[in-house]
Order: structure tokens, then C-alpha cells, then sequence
């Protein structure tokens, strides 16, 4: 019988070599844009820059431009809260390209070979932003609508999460509701909250109004939550929430898109959307329950736009909202350059609607105000929010606090580190509402 020649241990380590080439993280394609970073950071080869170049034609092969800087970026969570970014770009080969970004940080790009694109992996920490715009030659690009991303992370509190044993109170979507008066011909989404103990209430419910309300009574930490176990706490009084969204107009019949009637709603600075919902959505409710009339009664809770809103509606119906609670408020100016008045224009008809988008007008208002308004107040903001041509949103909530103070307001500024988003508003939400509805002599 002829035996096989056993295999010698040159042949072993070979294969073995092989094996480790094949489930190496540097050598196999990248899954990861941490294990893209890791290619970035390993000693420059061809091999591996092929590699990154093919992870990221992949994620942007319906890209057809990536010379403008409008590309969205890439991003993966990380489980501290942080997580790393990924840019891609082309260029001309050789070319100097540079990440600009606010603070003074700037990230060379690498150019994977000689094909023109350039690729940049970077780690952020959690509570990091980043705004910026890339540089060829020196030659600053526009930023984009996709050049700002951040990462902001926060632990629900005990009141914001289901407890058992707790009395659930009944969340009832309500139709589409049709504005016939104020905003005629739109349409919105609106949701009615209604506590488990307020068919054992002996005294009229109070009223929170959630502005973007489809955000806050759905998912994990809404408000309906939070609402259920504060109050069977009784460290807040029997509270109906309605969560109103704003207002769209239908797509047309003709292939006309949908289009949104947000900011005409929420950004301008007059009376007109609180006597809406006083003329037009609150009568549904006041018809089927029983809520307080009293202003001090009626909180009126919302982010961004819907922060400056609610704003809005206390200071401009006082009689209807006493109180306001606002995350990341846009207390910003929203005007078009045209709207500005003009040295031959110095007045501007009082029907033109772009004049009164001027919620950065509030610090100064609060502050010659007198007698002050009956409002108390509740301010989130992070120092990585927004900055750009409408202005800085964390500064211009500072000057809302400042003012406030200077004109002795009951007000509450909590500060982080977050971007423009609700989820630091969320996070304290329970904190907002017991501060809010507590009176003086509580304290």
C-alpha cells in the first residue's frame, strides 16, 4: 500500500498564514466605519486604501455628485453615547482637502491612491457636534443642508418609564382636524391625553398643549408616561395633554406635493396661533371634559419652533397660557433679507408675513415690559446647538434667561451639552413638569 506523505510544518504555517489573513479585521473588507478608521490609521497600502475605497463607493454609489460637499455624512452609534463619522469626497488627484469645523478643529482628508476621492474617519465622545464644510486648495465650500451631525445620549429617569402597578391613562387619536378659520385648508394629526384619575377628580383638570405632538406621546419616555406616574404620584395635579401637530396642505390631485405650514405657524411671533387653538382645537376638548379656565393652569409645552411658539402664546394670550415650557427654543430671527426695512422703505404693511418671524425680538421685550407678564418659564438649551445665519440658539436662549432674571420672572434655564433635538428636553421633561405646576408655597 502506498502511503500519502504526511504534511510537513512548512505547510502548516503556511496554511495557518492564510487563515489569519482571512479573519484579520485589516485585511478583510470593512463592515465598520471603526473598522474603516482602523485601515485609515494602519500603515498606508494599497490593499488597504482599495478596501476603504470600496466601502465607500458602496454606501455612496447613488451619489451623483460628491464635488459640491452637500453628500450626507456617515455615522455609527457607539454604546457610551459616542460614535464615529465617516466623509467621503472627489476631487482632482492631488489635491489638499481639509474638514473645516467650528471650535477651530480642522481634519485632513486621504486620498485613497491617485483616483480624486478622499476619505476621513473620525471618534467623537458623547455630547460632541460637529458643523462643517469642506476645503479644496484653501477654497472654502458652502456648507450643506447635511453638513452638521452630533452625538447626545441620556438615561430615562424612574418617572419616564413604565412602572408597574401604575394607573395608564387613555390615549385617544382624534380625526384629522381641518382649520377653517386661522389657517384655512390645512390639515393635522392631533392626539388627546386623558389621565386615569380624572373621572374621580372633584376640581376641573388642568391643560398642557404639546406643540410637534406626535413626537412626544408615542415611543419610549413620552410624555404620557411621565404623565401617568407623576400623577399617581401626586407630584403633579390631574393634567389632560393634547398633542397637535402642524398643520399640512394635501398633496393636490395634479401631482402637487404636500406641504408643510410649520414655521408660518410656530415661527411667527403674533397672537394668531394660540386663538387658534382657543377659537378652533380646544373647543373639542372643553366640550368633552372638564379643564380650568384659569391661565395659570395651562402649560404650553414644545422644542425648537415649538419652543419660540409657546413662548408666543403666553406672551401674546396671557388670558389662555401661564405657562411655558420650551426645549431648545428658537428664539432666533427668521427673516429673508428682503424683509428687513430699508433706508427708501422705512415702514413695511402690517399683512406682509415675513416681518414677524422675530423671536429674537423676545430678551428686549421682556425686558421693557412693564407691568411683566403673569408667565413662568422653563428653558432647556445645549452649548452645541444650532449657529447659522438665523442666528445662535444657545446664546439667544442665554439672553431669554438673562432677561428673564433681569425682569423678575419665574424662570428655570437647565443648560447641557446637547445639539438642536428634543432628547435632552425629554430627558428632564418629569423635572420641568413638577417645577412648573409647583406654587410658591410649596417650595
Amino acid at each position: 500500500m502506498r502511503l500519502l506523505p504526511r504534511p510537513s510544518t512548512v505547510s502548516l504555517s503556511v496554511w495557518a498564514g492564510l487563515m489569519l489573513c482571512l479573519i484579520n479585521p485589516l485585511t478583510a473588507a470593512p463592515q465598520t466605519l471603526q473598522e474603516v478608521s482602523e485601515l485609515l490609521q494602519a500603515p498606508v497600502s494599497q490593499a488597504n486604501q482599495k478596501q476603504v475605497l470600496e466601502f465607500f463607493k458602496k454606501k455612496y454609489q447613488k451619489e451623483k455628485d460628491l464635488t459640491k460637499g452637500d453628500q450626507k455624512y456617515l455615522i455609527q452609534k457607539t454604546d457610551d453615547g459616542g460614535g464615529y463619522a465617516g466623509w467621503f469626497f472627489k476631487s482632482q488627484p492631488g489635491d489638499q482637502v481639509v474638514i473645516f469645523a467650528e471650535k477651530g478643529r480642522s481634519w485632513p482628508m486621504i486620498e485613497l491612491g491617485n483616483t480624486g476621492y478622499f476619505a476621513r474617519v473620525e471618534r467623537f465622545p458623547n455630547f460632541s457636534s460637529v458643523h462643517y464644510r469642506y476645503d479644496v486648495n484653501g477654497d472654502r465650500l458652502p456648507a450643506g443642508k447635511n453638513s452638521r451631525f452630533g452625538f447626545e445620549s441620556y438615561e430615562w429617569k424612574p418617572e419616564s418609564v413604565k412602572q408597574p402597578g401604575i394607573p395608564e391613562g387613555k390615549l385617544t387619536k382624534m380625526p384629522a382636524f381641518e382649520s377653517q378659520k386661522h389657517y384655512p385648508g390645512t390639515v393635522r394629526d392631533w392626539w388627546v391625553y386623558v389621565p386615569a384619575q380624572y373621572k374621580d377628580s372633584q376640581t376641573p383638570a388642568k391643560l398642557i398643549v404639546f406643540a410637534d405632538g406626535g413626537g412626544y406621546c408615542h415611543n419610549d419616555g413620552n410624555a404620557t408616561i411621565v404623565l401617568d406616574n407623576l400623577i399617581h404620584a401626586k407630584k403633579i395635579p390631574v393634567t389632560i395633554a393634547v398633542f397637535i401637530n402642524p398643520g399640512v396642505f394635501p398633496a393636490g390631485t395634479k401631482g402637487k406635493q404636500e406641504v408643510r405650514n410649520r414655521s408660518n405657524e410656530y415661527d411667527t411671533c403674533t397672537a394668531q396661533y394660540a386663538t387658534f387653538l382657543d377659537e378652533e382645537m380646544l373647543p373639542i376638548v372643553r366640550k368633552e371634559y372638564r379643564i380650568s379656565d384659569k391661565p395659570e393652569d395651562h402649560i404650553f409645552c414644545g422644542a425648537s419652533s415649538g419652543g419660540s411658539c409657546a413662548f408666543t402664546a403666553a406672551w401674546h394670550r396671557n388670558d389662555l397660557f401661564g405657562k411655558v415650557i420650551s426645549f431648545v427654543g428658537s428664539f432666533c430671527d427668521f427673516r429673508g433679507i428682503d424683509d428687513y426695512p430699508s433706508r427708501e422703505k422705512n415702514t413695511l404693511p402690517l399683512d406682509q408675513f415675513g416681518p414677524w418671524k422675530t423671536a429674537h425680538d423676545y430678551p428686549g421685550l421682556i425686558r421693557k415690559q412693564y407691568p411683566q407678564k403673569k408667565i413662568k418659564v422653563f428653558l432647556q438649551d445645549g452649548d452645541n446647538d444650532l449657529d447659522n445665519k438665523l442666528g445662535n440658539w444657545f446664546l439667544n436662549n442665554e439672553r431669554m434667561a438673562a432677561a428673564l432674571a433681569y425682569s423678575g420672572y419665574e424662570y428655570w434655564f437647565v443648560e447641557g451639552h446637547g445639539m438642536h433635538s428634543s432628547r435632552h428636553g425629554k430627558a428632564v421633561l418629569p423635572e420641568a413638569l413638577v417645577w412648573i405646576w409647583q406654587s410658591d408655597s410649596e417650595k
